[in-house]
């Protein structure tokens, strides 16, 4: 009997495991599919802006805002689900941090933002430079979001042992006490500071997690006192 069960559960996660596969390659190739034809929207709206009359060009602009979104809703999905469904064994180099936080910030910080950097120049540590970047990078935007105008962003890192952590802090409103947990789940968006309007539909910071695990490492958040937030990153020194 002990043996039937075992085999049992053994078919049951197999096949819990095959429709979870299935359901994030379903989100991929459809987010694949949509890319086509929504930059071919975004090329006819732009000709039509040019050809409408003034009066007509508020719904053309309102318009091109829609399909602009779901252009930024179509690439987080794609982001999401390659990192999720990422079959080969992700090649771990060693990446010079404080290269990395500097290329970042150079491509995503707005000509306003004021962003700090505090990160030992001769650290490297083990990852895929490309997901590596694209952890940065996302929560570089996520703090810009919800947090650009409030005060300075910080980006800081140092060794811990055999370990690199790199924060990356805020001083805007931070997340309730009972979504500190689930802030990297996908699609999970904190109703009251962290909304639709001011922010994306709750995919950036599952790519981060998602990103960070792939090359071995951890992340993790906390409020900061007296507001704001802290995310961060684990990763082992090279």
């Amino acid at each position: 009997e002990v043996g039937r069960l075992s085999t049992s559960i053994e078919r049951m996660a197999a096949r819990l495991g095959s429709l979870v596969t299935g359901q994030k390659r379903f989100l991929g190739d459809t987010a694949h599919e949509l890319r086509s034809p929504l930059g071919r929207m975004q090329v006819a709206l732009e000709i039509l802006d040019t050809r409408s009359e003034e009066s007509e060009r508020v719904y053309v602009r309102d318009l091109k805002e829609d399909v602009q979104a779901l252009g930024r809703l179509t690439d987080d999905l794609l982001q999401y689900a390659r990192s999720e469904l990422s079959d080969r064994a992700v090649t771990l180099l060693p990446v010079n941090v404080a290269r990395a936080v500097a290329t970042v910030v150079a491509r995503e910080r707005p000509a306003d933002a004021d962003i700090e950097v505090h990160v030992p120049t001769d650290i490297f540590v083990k990852a895929d430079p490309a997901l590596f970047d694209r952890a940065l990078a996302n929560l570089v935007r996520n703090a810009m979001n919800y947090a650009g105008r409030s005060g300075p962003i910080e980006i800081a890192g140092g060794r811990e042992g055999h370990d690199m952590v790199i924060t990356v802090s805020d001083t805007g409103p931070g997340v309730a006490a009972d979504s500190i947990d689930r802030i990297f789940e996908p699609f999970y968006r904190e109703d009251q500071a962290r909304n639709r309007k001011t922010g994306g539909v709750g995919l950036g910071l599952a790519i981060v997690r998602s990103a960070v695990e792939a090359c071995g490492g951890t992340v993790s958040c906390r409020n900061r006192q007296p507001h704001g937030l802290e995310v961060r990153l684990v990763f082992r020194v090279a």
